[in-house]
């Protein structure tokens, strides 16, 4: 596979490098191009690296998992559209992975409508994009384009293909628009009409990785674990939080998939798990949890 800075093959049979040496071999994303995934990655690795995309979330963690890349990255959180379930899931769905978060990345999102040259982009009759772009987008559609039939796919990358392929997709080419970014509409030479932000748009991704995150000057540690079956739990696990004055600064739940009504708890925490008071207000969570697992520690975004 190739990217817009190498276009070696990269071999399955690698030999084994942390996440974070000097000089990044292989970096690990959602992809295709010139997804937002993509231009998280590009951003905080620049062109230390050859850049590997996957078609799912699951393949950025096997990829990292078996040695063929050096770190992952993937969406976890949007700030309008909440949790990236799939990134939650796979976490919950291998408990045992090696894989441990060693940083986060946040970036804006920028949308705007694509089209073919010359198509009046309010003429669209069917709008192609990921499901997370087009609930970002959904009051800007709603008003512009409210007779539009919305289509989802993998990728915003993906969508782009069904502007410029009349094989796939339903109605003519010039009734088709795409919700994606302006550097997808450049690589294609197609038009965009920009769709303004009414609220801040922001997504989290995660940089995934083997071995031990380094310690930054401010750190987040993120946190797995499945509650005791009895009265109360949930509020006595938070209790040596606010004990210890630990700021939680997310908390998500998600359905075990193993027995019904049962539920996994995700909570990001400020602090490194190192710390005196980090470490004791762990001990305390134990206490009202069946499962703990740390998944990472790690330095702060500083965006």
């Amino acid at each position: 596979m190739r990217d817009s800075h190498s276009h070696r093959t990269v071999s399955s049979t690698r030999p084994r490098a942390h996440a974070f040496t000097r000089i990044m071999t292989v970096i690990a994303y959602l992809g295709p191009e010139n997804t937002n995934t993509h231009l998280a990655a590009q951003a905080k690795f620049g062109r230390r690296g050859t850049y590997l995309h996957a078609p799912t979330i699951d393949d950025v963690f096997h990829l990292v998992e078996r040695r063929n890349a050096d770190c992952g990255v993937v969406p976890v959180e949007n700030s309008l559209e909440g949790a990236v379930a799939h990134t939650l899931d796979r976490f919950a769905d291998f408990i045992d992975t090696p894989v441990r978060i060693q940083g986060e990345i946040q970036r804006p999102i920028r949308h705007c409508l694509i089209v073919r040259r010359s198509v009046n982009p309010l003429n669209v009759r069917v709008a192609y994009s990921h499901p997370q772009a087009l609930a970002q987008c959904r009051l800007w559609l709603e008003k512009h384009l409210p007779h539009a039939v919305q289509w989802e796919t993998r990728s915003t990358a993906e969508a782009v293909q069904f502007l410029i392929n009349k094989r796939i997709g339903v109605g003519s080419l010039d009734e088709r628009g795409v919700i994606g970014s302006p550097e997808l509409a450049r690589e294609h030479g197609l038009e965009t009409m920009a769709i303004p932000e009414t609220r801040e748009n922001k997504t989290r991704f995660l940089i995934l990785g083997l071995g031990e995150p380094r310690k930054g000057r401010r750190n987040k540690t993120s946190i797995l674990f499945a509650l005791k079956d009895r009265p109360g739990a949930l509020h006595g696990a938070l209790v040596p939080f606010k004990r210890h004055k630990i700021n939680l600064t997310k908390i998500e739940s998600r359905p075990s998939k193993r027995k019904a009504w049962e539920y996994l708890f995700f909570i990001d925490v400020e602090g490194h798990e190192s710390e005196p008071r980090v470490r004791k207000a762990l001990k305390g969570l134990e206490r009202s949890t069946s499962l703990i697992r740390i998944l990472g520690s790690y330095p702060v975004s500083a965006a």
